[in-house]
């Protein structure tokens, strides 16, 4: 081990780290997420919201910070300095995970709402909903081609939708 950090005061729900691995972010049931610095183990940011954030996730230029929770919200923060930028109403339940294509422009949010959504980035609003799951879904990826959307949900299903792009 080279670090232990333990700053969270409740169950750690997702941590990913940056491009060149010198930062994480975790979020954590306690309505905190954390940016972290990995060379030196400490942290370099906390921000708090009353959710149990389920996922966090960089922003492919690393510029913002991109959450969801139990409070049915999709939060942008800015990285810089943890100030949230915009808040959007992600659904009638849990948002429970993200992803987002290397380009940034757009991402896909999975609920408990039984919904998988693709967002454009910049304007915030959902352009595409895929119904089908009769359960949580647990897990959202674009694929590399960022041609489909790969959802997994608590029912057992593992679901391929066609990502459509906007023009």
């Amino acid at each position: 081990m080279i670090h232990s950090m333990k700053e969270h005061r409740g169950i750690v729900n997702s941590v990913v780290c940056n491009n060149d691995g010198t930062r994480a972010v975790s979020g954590a049931a306690d309505g905190s997420f954390i940016v972290w610095d990995l060379a030196k183990g400490v942290r370099l940011n906390a921000m708090f919201e009353p959710t149990v954030f389920q996922h966090v996730l960089f922003h492919p230029d690393e510029s913002q910070y991109l959450t969801c929770g139990s409070n049915h919200k999709i939060g942008y923060w800015d990285a810089y300095d943890g100030a949230a930028i915009r808040v959007v109403e992600g659904g009638a339940a849990e948002i429970t995970c993200l992803d987002i294509q290397p380009e940034g422009n757009l991402f896909v949010s999975g609920s408990a709402d039984k919904l998988v959504k693709l967002w454009s980035y910049d304007d915030g609003i959902a352009i595409g909903i895929g119904k089908g799951h009769s359960g949580t879904v647990n897990k959202v990826a674009i694929s590399p081609d960022q041609k489909s959307i790969v959802s997994v949900g608590s029912e057992g299903g593992i679901f391929i939708w066609k990502m459509e792009k906007p023009d």
